[in-house]
């Protein structure tokens, strides 16, 4: 783990309304696509599931999914701040378990979680080489 200051991050991002599983997924292959389109495929790419599953019914559950937005450029796609703020970054192994088994010991971490910001999927080329990804959890510091 190691940790982390956002601030000032713009992603230009595509949303999914519906439940969290493979369709999601979808979204992040159709991102990709589009990002090869405008030659963008070394972004960073962010997954941000907004909504908490245990309290929100499945049909009302948020995920954006965007590329952090370099200085000065122009990405055709609505654009959104990510929260300020410190972030506990964790790499994980980039596989459906190693993804799945973070999520399901997520509540284990000792650490005081801000639970007012979402937990953010970041993934960014030189990670994905290496067959890894991260999440950043926001923190009360």
């Amino acid at each position: 783990m190691k940790i982390e200051t956002f601030q000032g991050i713009t992603i230009a991002y595509m949303r999914r309304i519906g439940a969290y599983g493979p369709e999601n997924r979808q979204l992040m292959e159709k991102l990709k696509a589009f990002l090869a389109q405008h030659d963008l495929l070394k972004s960073t790419i962010l997954g941000i599931p907004l909504d908490d599953p245990t309290i929100t019914p499945a049909e009302k559950l948020r995920y954006d999914i965007g590329l952090i937005v370099p200085a000065n450029a122009t990405i055709p796609l609505p654009t959104r701040s990510i929260d300020d703020g410190t972030y506990a970054v964790f790499e994980v192994q980039h596989t459906q378990q190693g993804v799945s088994s973070f999520w399901q010991n997520i509540g284990q971490l000792t650490l005081s979680i801000d639970n007012t910001k979402p937990i953010i999927e970041r993934y960014s080329s030189q990670k994905i080489v290496e067959h890894l990804c991260e999440f950043c959890i926001p923190i009360i510091r």
